[in-house]
């Protein structure tokens, strides 16, 4: 899934780039047929402008922004042909519909592509003798083809690109055992947060007591197996807001936002719970315990992820001394 962050930017991108052609293109009109051949579309089109930059400007809804600009387009291109009904505003509006594909979003290329399908019908029907004088009308279904062509091009296109983005993703930001997040994605969910307007911060540093005893008696694959175990127990216990992470070895982080000290305790009672619950692999019998220390912040501005980690780390080492005195032991085998 794309972030709203990805979608601002290509908001902005896309908004300097039709911004860059209409320029160009009202200058050559300027040059052609003079500065009253401009108006009163460019109105519309200062009006649509100044709306969008200010939606980009404010961040609002990125993906709600995004249809905005497009539908912008397309409305401005009807006003445009109504007032220019000339062959090549036609040929300029289908170049809208490869420059939607910036956004590499199935539902954005279909939406533009049944406006040029909307405006082509429009075009062909009703300003046939000003854009097609010599077109006969049994014609328009090789228009219809071209559109179809196009859109379906561009929809294989971004399949295929998204299918590779989803790979490369899953390579840089996931846990390859676990299928968990990484530290980097860690510290980008972090940092993304940080812009965003939410209440508070917490981490939640786990670690599992007596791992190495599981690798030594059974293996390395049953200790891969326990992990993987382990990161299912936990990701049950994550709202979608949330982001479990692997550091590596047996170590877990939960990053955690809007939620309270007290909310916080009853998470941490609850992850405890579960994952001390009997684990059942390869016939086996593990009864494990896991050591868990936390850190909790309001101040959103000033927080560091690093030192939110060390303040959690220490946090879980007090943990685990209380845990490995209280308890005589961490994993039980059977």
């Amino acid at each position: 899934m794309v972030s709203n962050e990805l979608i601002h930017k290509r908001n902005s991108i896309l908004l300097l780039i039709i911004s860059i052609f209409y320029f160009i293109h009202i200058t050559i009109n300027i040059l052609v047929e003079g500065l009253e051949s401009i108006f009163p579309p460019s109105y519309l089109f200062i009006v649509l402008g100044a709306i969008l930059t200010i939606f980009i400007y404010k961040r609002v809804n990125p993906k709600i922004t995004m249809y905005i600009i497009v539908s912008s387009v397309y409305i401005y291109f009807y006003f445009l042909l109504n007032d220019s009904p000339y062959l090549v505003n036609y040929l300029f509006m289908w170049l809208a519909l490869p420059l939607c594909a910036i956004y590499l979003n199935s539902r954005v290329v279909v939406l533009a592509g049944i406006a040029s399908f909307v405006l082509t019908y429009y075009a062909f029907f009703y300003l046939h003798e000003e854009l097609f004088p010599n077109v006969v009308q049994g014609d328009f279904i090789f228009l219809v083809m071209f559109g179809v062509m196009v859109t379906s091009l561009l929809l294989f296109f971004i399949r295929k690109i998204n299918e590779a983005n989803d790979k490369l993703q899953a390579l840089a930001y996931l846990d390859p055992l676990t299928g968990v997040a990484n530290r980097l994605l860690l510290k980008e969910k972090f940092n993304f947060l940080k812009t965003t307007k939410i209440k508070s911060i917490a981490l939640v540093f786990i670690d599992m007591n007596g791992f190495k005893t599981v690798n030594d008696t059974y293996g390395h694959e049953m200790g891969d197996q326990l992990l993987e175990e382990i990161a299912s127990r936990l990701k049950s216990e994550v709202r979608d807001t949330d982001l479990l992470c692997r550091l590596g070895g047996d170590e877990f982080v939960i990053l955690f936002s809007n939620l309270d000290n007290a909310n916080l305790d009853i998470v941490k009672n609850r992850i405890q719970s579960t994952l001390e619950t009997p684990m059942f692999l390869n016939q086996q019998t593990i009864n494990v315990s896991a050591s868990i220390g936390t850190y909790y912040t309001t101040d959103i501005s000033q927080a560091v992820l690093e030192t939110m980690l060390k303040e959690a780390d220490k946090a879980m080492y007090k943990a685990k001394g209380r845990d490995l005195k209280y308890e005589g032991g961490a994993v039980t085998l059977s």
